[in-house]
């Protein structure tokens, strides 16, 4: 891969996570750390980045005395939390009692696990995120084992999508790094989740796309599918989204 491709994925990586890991980054493009590093300064000289422990982030005000890039996902729970806690209310009253839910990888999904681990139904799913705080909970929850990627939180890999397939959904909650509704397409930044996803779309009666406005009118390094394809899109509504035309499944919160 050639400098400027690995800059572009940088820079996306970023976007969507908003704080990155050096060894990470560098696993993900193939290269050694010495050279995700020199990537890493030349962005950051371009003004595009800024370097902390361990990575980069977007975000101007980090300060380097954190824990580096491993805190991503934890970070990233905080991101749009209340644009996050309403489209989960929203989602949630699409799940009836005894339905078998799918719920994907990715912090929009901890509010909306936080609803339903409280109701009668059975909840499958590959985020380990979904684990912290459960106490007693009313629902059963099936976590699918496989390849544990500690920086996303998750697992994965042949032996994850071989029991995930086993299982059939009656409603099913994807995330995304972004979607374009314009052009009816949605992104996500890693191959190995995407393979989940897929596999819990076509099991699923029902699927539903949860997106805060921060996704939207975003373009990233992997389509999904079409957004004609889940039963609904439900997101947040700004203020430059009034007056624009939106696909009939669109839901705003």
């Amino acid at each position: 891969m050639i400098a400027t491709e690995r800059k572009r994925y940088i820079m996306q990586q970023l976007n969507e996570k908003g704080i990155i890991n050096l060894k990470e980054t560098a696993k993900e493009l193939g290269i050694s750390e010495i050279t995700a590093r020199r990537d890493f300064e030349k962005l950051e000289k371009e003004g595009k980045l800024k370097r902390v422990l361990g990575g980069a982030t977007l975000d101007e005000d980090q300060e380097t005395s954190t824990a580096g890039a491993e805190l991503t996902m934890k970070s990233k729970q905080m991101f749009q939390k209340k644009e996050k806690e309403r489209i989960a209310e929203y989602a949630a009253q699409f799940v009836q009692d005894d339905d078998s839910v799918f719920l994907d990888a990715g912090t929009s999904m901890i509010p909306l696990m936080r609803i339903l681990e409280k109701r009668r139904v059975k909840i499958v799913t590959y985020n380990e995120l979904l684990l912290n705080g459960i106490q007693n909970p009313a629902a059963e929850i099936f976590i699918v084992g496989g390849q544990y990627r500690h920086y996303y939180n998750m697992n994965v890999g042949p032996v994850a999508q071989d029991v995930l397939k086993q299982f059939y959904f009656n409603k099913a909650f994807i995330g995304c790094s972004g979607v374009d509704l314009a052009q009816g397409i949605v992104y996500t930044t890693e191959m190995e989740s995407l393979l989940m996803k897929r596999i819990a779309l076509e099991n699923a009666d029902e699927s539903y796309l949860l997106a805060d406005h921060s996704k939207i009118g975003r373009r990233n390094y992997l389509k999904l599918t079409e957004v004609s394809s889940f039963t609904g899109v439900i997101c947040d509504k700004t203020e430059q989204m009034e007056g624009l035309e939106y696909p009939d499944n669109v839901k705003f919160v």
